[in-house]
């Protein structure tokens, strides 16, 4: 196999050697480096390729059998790129592309240990028509989609296909000196098409780059849009006030329910800071705490006031959380409120019926004992005295025998109601069990004060009731115990009036009497 083409490879080779060593440098400075590397070894193996047969006289039985081998190589080196810029991983690809690197190897080893020239000269022809079907396979290839890379590769291959069906031409005739190859006008239109491929192909892998980085970043652009829009759909679909605020208080989202505590769209809202949001009731309570979020780190728990937009004012409980940003760092807050106000109310309810009586509606035992210890404490520090008036009513178990427990029910509640409009807006009137209630009165001048009052009590309460239809007469027996004089503690205090109380009874009911230590 006698063939020189050493003027025509020689030229291929300074192009392809040139081009391999700048993509190289892309691949360096460029973020998706795998694709230039993979082009940069395409070129250098062509570089190669084409040195070695150049070498052919030098090494006539292997030369030309290697740059074809290493031609082909490249050939399926473009080809592997364009599959990676498809981001494509088909079996049948991979399969190819390994049947084909097993001929060419299984060629060049054939080649190699049968040094005969005849049977070179057909490898290398194969060789050749293989490579002319790796270009023609890459132009479909690249051509199966519209995006302007691809058809330049598709472009750059059909001249790699013209070029390479120039070169079976040249080679099959070409005459043992490269004068005559030189002057043929198949020559000049391979030494044109072949380096224009070579170069359209090296801009389709930057420009196949370039548009691939930006179609991801349009990609990851969109699918931020994308998350964008879930979470504000989904905040809208929460069902209490969400938010959030950067580091300077400033609300940078929120969502419809909070909109519709506040009273404003979100475009009115977004943007401005806690200061011109929030109502000035509670705003140092609400900057306070979220001074505290931002500093400490740590969730922040209060219930508060707030006025809503139908003028009422709702028990709300607030949590506010630290937003840490990707690295770690506050950089703002994040919170959500609650409408507490019914359970604030249902509360206060239970709280009121474990410290009021069910049927006068007056404060039970268990509140007149707290109100009695509190009212000790205080009288002692302010150094003022107490007076306990402890009543027993004359009669109500008659009633009851009498007219049944509704008829002693509504007297129980008649009582009730005259003991709050005979005592003063300062005093206690309780209802501590079956007929028994007590009056604590505060800041008294004289004894004789109370004598007034409990006198006006039992007068009150001696007056004829209508209990289910039915007219009632009950009284009072009165008994009335001092503090400090009669004693220093609220369980003595109780004691010496109920002391007094029973007083009134032996003396013949209906009586109010003092705590007397000589009567105990």
């Amino acid at each position: 196999m006698d063939i020189n083409t050493n003027t025509l490879i020689l030229d291929d080779a300074l192009i392809c050697f040139t081009l391999g060593f700048v993509m190289l440098l892309f691949a360096f400075f460029h973020k998706r480096h795998g694709g230039f590397l993979t082009l940069s070894s395409t070129y250098l193996c062509l570089g190669l390729a084409f040195a070695l047969s150049a070498a052919t006289p030098y090494f006539p039985e292997i030369s030309i059998i290697a740059s074809s081998t290493l031609g082909s190589a490249s050939l399926l080196l473009i080809h592997t790129g364009i599959e990676s810029f498809r981001q494509i991983e088909h079996k049948q690809v991979k399969s190819s592309l390994f049947i084909f690197s097993a001929i060419i190897l299984s060629s060049f080893v054939f080649a190699y240990l049968i040094p005969n020239p005849q049977i070179q000269k057909i490898i290398f022809l194969v060789l050749i028509s293989m490579q002319l079907g790796i270009c023609i396979w890459t132009a479909l290839r690249g051509a199966e989609k519209t995006m302007g890379y691809q058809c330049l590769f598709a472009f750059a291959a059909a001249l790699l296909i013209a070029s390479f069906a120039i070169k079976i031409f040249i080679v099959a005739s070409a005459p043992a000196s490269t004068e005559g190859v030189q002057t043929t006008l198949p020559y000049w239109i391979y030494m044109l098409a072949y380096p224009v491929s070579l170069i359209s192909s090296a801009f389709a892998f930057i420009w196949g780059s370039v548009e691939r980085t930006e179609m991801e970043k349009d990609a990851h652009a969109k699918e931020l849009e994308n998350n964008y829009h879930f979470m504000d759909v989904l905040l809208d679909a929460i069902p209490i006030p969400v938010f959030h605020k950067d580091k300077d208080l400033r609300y940078r989202n929120i969502n419809q329910a909070f909109c519709g505590v506040i009273g404003l769209p979100k475009e009115r809202i977004l943007g401005k800071t806690t200061m011109e949001v929030i109502p000035n009731k509670i705003l140092d309570l609400s900057k306070a705490f979220d001074l505290r979020v931002l500093e400490t780190g740590k969730e922040q728990e209060y219930e508060t006031a707030f006025p809503f937009p139908d003028s009422l004012q709702h028990e709300i409980q607030v949590k506010k959380s630290a937003f840490i940003d990707s690295s770690g760092n506050i950089s703002g807050i994040v919170g959500a409120f609650t409408d507490i106000t019914e359970r604030k109310i249902y509360e206060a309810k239970i709280k009121h019926l474990a410290l009021h009586d069910q049927v006068t509606g007056l404060p039970n035992r268990n509140m007149f004992y707290a109100q009695l210890k509190r009212s000790i404490a205080m009288a002692k520090r302010n150094n003022y005295t107490l007076a306990l008036l402890y009543i027993d009513l004359d009669g109500f178990k008659t009633v009851n025998d009498t007219y049944g427990h509704d008829a002693g029910d509504t007297l129980l509640r008649n009582i009730g109601k005259r003991l709050i409009t005979t005592v003063r807006e300062s005093d206690t009137a309780c209802h501590i069990g079956g007929d028994e209630f007590t009056v604590l009165t505060e800041m008294y001048n004289s004894p004789s004060d109370i004598k007034i009052i409990a006198e006006k009590l039992r007068k009150a309460l001696a007056e004829p009731a209508s209990c289910e239809g039915n007219i009632c007469h009950t009284s009072a027996s009165i008994g009335v115990a001092l503090y400090p004089q009669d004693a220093k503690t609220s369980r003595d205090l109780v004691n010496a009036a109920d002391k007094a109380m029973y007083l009134a009874k032996k003396k013949g009911k209906n009586q109010v009497c003092f705590y007397n230590p000589l009567n105990a």
